[in-house]
């Protein structure tokens, strides 16, 4: 590899004045002559500052019409490059975003998110040039084989690249433990238990790859609670009718994967316990784990510490949204470490409490320690775009900006211009955790708005089940929610909130949730956990899993 997409990375974050600049006029000279390219005169911008006068903030409502229009066939909308992809938002949204992705967009993402990946791991292991950091790489993503209504490849963003190589013949399938047809199926079945054997079949794994660290935790998590019927169904060769896949898979895993005896007693001699090291113990080989997460995953974090050992290193993966790329961690364990692409995207940042009215900053211009919306006019097509996304200025690479994620704008709770975020409310939980002398291992917020005083309503979900104490609970996540938010203890002091409320569920609700909204037809793949209750759907889901 020689190490040429990080020497590349290198020198555009020096000079990220230029790259950027570049990039932009670039991007509205090829797309003057579109729809979206006459209607704000791209053709008359020859610099930055024309860019921001001629050119709106927007967000998705601007592209939802125009986007449905690309759908259907017309062309010379947003960009004048053929969309090869369109990339299905996550997240729990009850109508995704379809967002349109040009082969230059992927191919940024494959060059950073794939090879800048693997040459960062690979520096960190001190291997030679041009080997591959995994050779067994247990993949816990799944890249279904869906289309647009226009015949599109369609899909979520971290799946795009693998599914352009892989329909170019291109992707070296030798380096997964599963199969092809199970990384990228026909249909949107469930692929957890046919992932999971091919895994435990193979004693070599040596990696653990993922896209948001609650997927991995959750699927270990899982591995620990079947251990014994996994082991029994891989000395039989047959899958426990415990196991609800379909016939056709069951065929196929038992056609595959025959008895294998010798396996299953070596994992029988495994002590799983409450899951210390179990990944270890399995795959004695592994040798890092590839993830996003960071401080709105600090739970998961702590969970996946457990299972894989403390002592295995952890690549914290790359920052992107549906929308675009934005940054890579170039660091092995250093989460929220983002440095941000210069030639993925033109950025530029709100401050965090400012309006569309003022006048954004550009990569170079923000200043560390600050919190900004982020912006990005993307590759493919999306103009000063707001990706929802609060970040914070941590360091910079030569001029280019280092980021962490704190939270997402629609993710705030925000009854009495309190403005309690995700990250503040994760810190708590974790608090509350140590306090009780176990883990949080889920959490989501809701509010009781209907109250004389509103007030906080906190359902978690601990390592040690439901908890008889949710008054106590509920006076220590009050007040360290006090202590860390100015704008919460304001609201208390006032009397404008009233103290929260802790409800604690049983194990398991939280993993039920996933399931609910997997049978109502939600794309899973690369899922964040809810964290703010924000339908009625979700509302009654929870309510009634108080009462169980």
């Amino acid at each position: 590899m020689s190490d040429a997409v990080l020497s590349r990375l290198k020198n555009i974050s020096s000079d990220c004045e230029k790259v950027q600049e570049e990039l932009l006029l670039s991007l509205v000279r090829r797309n003057a002559d579109t729809e979206y390219g006459r209607k704000y005169d791209f053709s008359g911008i020859d610099s930055l500052e024309d860019y921001r006068r001629r050119v709106p903030l927007t967000e998705w409502k601007d592209y939802d019409a125009l986007v449905s229009r690309m759908i259907s066939g017309e062309d010379n909308i947003l960009t004048t490059e053929k969309v090869v992809y369109y990339c299905i938002s996550s997240g729990l949204a009850d109508d995704p975003k379809y967002i349109p992705l040009t082969s230059a967009d992927i191919n940024t993402q494959k060059r950073y998110a794939i090879d800048g990946v693997n040459e960062t791991i690979s520096d960190y292991f001190g291997m030679p040039d041009g080997e591959k950091p995994g050779k067994h790489i247990f993949y816990i993503g799944e890249f279904f084989r869906t289309f647009a209504e226009n015949g599109t490849m369609s899909g979520v963003r971290m799946g795009a690249p693998y599914r352009v190589l892989e329909d170019g013949g291109e992707l070296d399938l030798s380096v997964f433990t599963a199969p092809g047809e199970i990384l990228f199926p026909e249909k949107l079945d469930d692929m957890l238990y046919m992932k999971i054997r091919f895994a435990l079949a193979d004693r070599k794994v040596d990696a653990i790859h993922g896209i948001f660290v609650n997927k991995i935790v959750g699927l270990l998590d899982h591995l620990l609670k079947n251990f014994e019927l996994y082991t029994e169904d891989i000395a039989t060769g047959r899958v426990s009718d415990k196991f609800k896949i379909s016939d056709e898979w069951r065929e196929y895993i038992e056609k595959k994967l025959p008895a294998d005896p010798e396996r299953a007693e070596e994992l029988r001699r495994i002590v799983t316990g409450d899951g210390t090291d179990l990944a270890l113990k399995i795959w004695p080989n592994l040798k890092y784990i590839c993830v996003s997460g960071g401080a709105i995953f600090s739970g998961y974090m702590e969970q996946l510490k457990k299972f894989t050992g403390k002592k295995i290193p952890v690549h914290y993966f790359v920052y992107s949204t549906a929308e675009t790329n934005i940054g890579i961690a170039l660091e092995m364990n250093k989460p929220d470490r983002y440095t941000l692409i210069a030639d993925a995207a033109y950025f530029e940042f709100l401050p965090v409490e400012s309006d569309w009215k003022t006048r954004p900053l550009n990569a170079w211009e923000v200043q560390q320690g600050k919190e900004y919306e982020l912006l990005v006019t993307t590759l493919s097509g999306l103009y000063r775009y707001s990706v929802q996304d609060i970040v914070r200025v941590e360091d910079f690479y030569g001029r280019m900006p280092v980021i962490s994620v704190c939270y997402r704008t629609n993710q705030v709770m925000n009854l009495a211009e309190e403005r309690v975020t995700t990250r503040q409310m994760t810190e708590v939980c974790l608090h509350l955790g140590r306090c009780m002398g176990t883990d949080i291992t889920e959490y989501c917020m809701d509010a009781d708005r209907n109250a004389r005083t509103p007030f906080y309503i906190v359902y978690i979900e601990t390592g040690m089940g439901k908890t008889n104490n949710e008054k106590k609970c509920s006076e220590i996540l009050d007040k360290k929610l006090q202590e860390i938010s100015s704008g919460y203890r304001r609201a208390r002091s006032e009397g404008t909130l009233d103290e929260a409320r802790v409800i604690s569920l049983r194990r398991g609700a939280f993993r039920s949730f996933g399931a609910y909204l997997s049978k109502n037809g939600y794309r899973m793949e690369q899922s964040r956990p809810l964290r703010i209750i924000a339908s009625e759907d979700q509302r009654a889901f929870f309510k009634k899993k108080a009462e169980e």
